[in-house]
């Protein structure tokens, strides 16, 4: 079985982390013993998950952070190996998306703001992680793909497009930088109760869609992604880099 610790002084970076799949990963990083840099344009969530951490014995400095602003990310990054060096491990994992637009409805600030958020900061936060991580003998990412970005899902034009890009991306960083020490792998969530996901929920129509697709009949929640990002991170998947784990509830054989 794996050490509790196995992330025992590890610089670890979360984005979109207060709350939801970040705030759940951010935690049991912390509780293997990780450092951790808790991300978020939500200033005051992202202190909630720093004192949840803390209350709990683990180590982390909350960092408000506009992951499409490349000056925020570069900060967040240098802030993280400041503080606590490397970083060893960058869980990118923010993102944004409008509920319920086809491409003909999708207005192009929508557009713009979801692959900002989704897309581009996966791109600037490998960017600007990737020669710190280098440079410390090596590192690994672990993106938060999705589903969405394998098939198709009603109304939800921007999204998949941005997690078909992280899908991608994922690759790409793999393939470029695994000689230099560097894994990059992505986990692909179905369909997951978080605070981000309550518009879905309260959504009948698309949640009757989504629940008649699922296998096991329900719905994951935000510790089941949490546990497969922490494995990618791991030692436990040394050999495995560019690869997107679906964590969907069978979701994709359905």
């Amino acid at each position: 079985m794996p050490s509790r610790r196995r992330f025992e002084e590890r610089s670890v970076i979360v984005t979109g982390a207060a709350s939801g799949i970040g705030r759940e990963t951010a935690v049991r990083f912390a509780r293997e013993g990780a450092l951790v840099t808790v991300a978020d344009i939500d200033a005051e969530g992202a202190r909630r998950t720093v004192e949840a951490i803390t209350a709990d014995g683990g180590a982390a400095r909350a960092c408000r952070t506009d992951v499409s602003d490349p000056d925020a990310v570069r900060a967040m990054v240098d802030g993280a190996a400041e503080a606590y060096g490397g970083p060893h491990v960058l869980h990118n994992n923010a993102y944004w998306a409008p509920l319920g637009r086809t491409v003909a409805d999708t207005t192009l600030p929508e557009w713009d703001r979801t692959i900002d958020t989704t897309l581009k900061s996966v791109f600037l936060g490998c960017k600007y992680a990737i020669p710190r991580m280098v440079a410390a003998g090596g590192g690994v990412i672990v993106n938060t793909a999705s589903t969405a970005g394998l098939v198709a899902t009603p109304s939800f034009a921007a999204y998949m497009a941005a997690k078909g890009g992280v899908i991608a991306l994922t690759r790409s960083v793999a393939f470029d930088y695994g000689k230099d020490g560097i894994r990059c792998n992505a986990v692909a969530p179905g369909l997951i109760r978080t605070p981000a996901t309550d518009p879905v929920f309260r959504d009948r129509d698309r949640l009757d869609f989504l629940t008649d697709k699922l296998v096991l009949g329900h719905a994951g929640e935000p510790k089941d992604i949490a546990e497969a990002v922490l494995y990618l991170a791991g030692d436990e998947s040394r050999f495995m880099t560019g690869q997107t784990i679906a964590v969907d509830g069978g979701r994709l054989i359905a």
